[in-house]
């Protein structure tokens, strides 16, 4: 999760500084069309330009470039949709799995294990979380993705508090060593 750079993250935190709260389908939404828009724009403004250089005019080009831009642009945020679903069920199964259940009404059978740990190490009887969404199809996998952007404000705070902690090693036994010197 912390390795996913949103191009939206200042639009979110002025909306949730107004106190306002969008729920995370809206934001999905949201976030889907402007990254299309932006995509589909911008080819389609690249495409027209060149193809006013040249004898075709910039109509053609310009259409062709904005529907390229939107499919690419589309798919782009699908891929990085499904990528923060996949690894919040390997790293925060627990977290997922509330959020399923909470938010979706969706629930977990008894053989997945919510523990997050590599797949070599469960049980035959246990699959994990991911494994459970992969192979649940297009609908699990949907469901997933949403969840996983109900519960991002939670685990992005549980990111900075393992962050805080590592740093408070670190200037503790920095301090520790120029005591010593």
């Amino acid at each position: 999760m912390s390795d996913d750079h949103s191009r939206f993250d200042g639009l979110s935190s002025l909306i949730s500084f107004t106190g306002v709260s969008v729920p995370a389908r809206a934001r999905f939404v949201a976030k889907c069309l402007g990254s299309t828009l932006f995509s589909s724009l911008t080819l389609g403004l690249v495409a027209g330009q060149s193809g006013a250089l040249l004898s075709c005019g910039p109509l053609i080009p310009f259409l062709a470039g904005s529907w390229a831009g939107y499919t690419w642009g589309i798919v782009s945020f699908w891929r990085q949709a499904k990528t923060k679903a996949t690894n919040c069920a390997r790293r925060y199964p627990k977290i997922l799995a509330h959020s399923l259940l909470t938010d979706f009404d969706v629930e977990i059978p008894t053989n997945v294990s919510l523990e997050s740990t590599s797949q070599e190490s469960y049980p035959s009887d246990k699959v994990s979380m991911e494994a459970w969404i992969k192979d649940g199809g297009v609908g699990r996998l949907s469901y997933a993705v949403l969840a996983a952007q109900s519960c991002d404000e939670d685990i992005i705070e549980m990111q900075k508090g393992e962050r805080q902690r590592i740093v408070e090693a670190y200037s503790g036994s920095s301090d520790s060593n120029s005591t010593n010197s």
